[in-house]
């Protein structure tokens, strides 16, 4: 947490956006719903309960989602509406490629929720095969060499 913190006091004081990103694991509404209670927690904790510029993101590809056979479309949408009903206005899912075709039933899913999508790849395949859904990120490699560093790399549709 402390690094995270300083993340965003980072980028508060260089005045460039930021979002939250949630790396999700229940398998059961119940416990999506506490997930979103616990990252409002953390946000009025550490970010004075301010909507953070950049969205707030439910990443939605691990497994252990999956080992009760609930379609994850409903931890999906109950975790973002408890963020929605806490006046949260900007608040999508993150999810590989993979799971946004082939395991996340979009059709559950209210239309307006912005996908962030990860494939890596020479374009974006999801915002080119779903023109109708709201893509506003699209994750294009997790091995970007800069310097010394190496980086995932993200284009941002406004």
């Amino acid at each position: 947490m402390i690094l995270f913190i300083t993340h965003v006091n980072n980028a508060v004081a260089y005045n460039l956006p930021y979002g939250i990103y949630y790396y999700a694991h229940a398998a059961i509404i119940d416990k999506a719903i506490d997930e979103a209670n616990w990252v409002d927690s953390q946000i009025k904790t550490y970010l004075n309960g301010q909507n953070p510029p950049l969205g707030i993101w439910y990443d939605a590809e691990d497994k252990s989602m999956l080992k009760n056979n609930i379609n994850v479309a409903y931890m999906i949408g109950n975790f973002i509406n408890r963020l929605n009903e806490l006046d949260y206005n900007y608040v999508g899912l993150y999810s590989s490629y993979n799971w946004l075709t082939n395991i996340i039933d979009l059709n559950l899913l209210a239309d307006y929720i912005p996908i962030w999508s990860a494939q890596y790849y020479h374009e974006n395949s999801f915002k080119l095969e779903y023109p109708d859904r709201i893509c506003k990120i699209w994750q294009y490699t997790d091995h970007k060499q800069i310097d010394d560093m190496i980086l995932d790399c993200n284009i941002y549709y406004a």
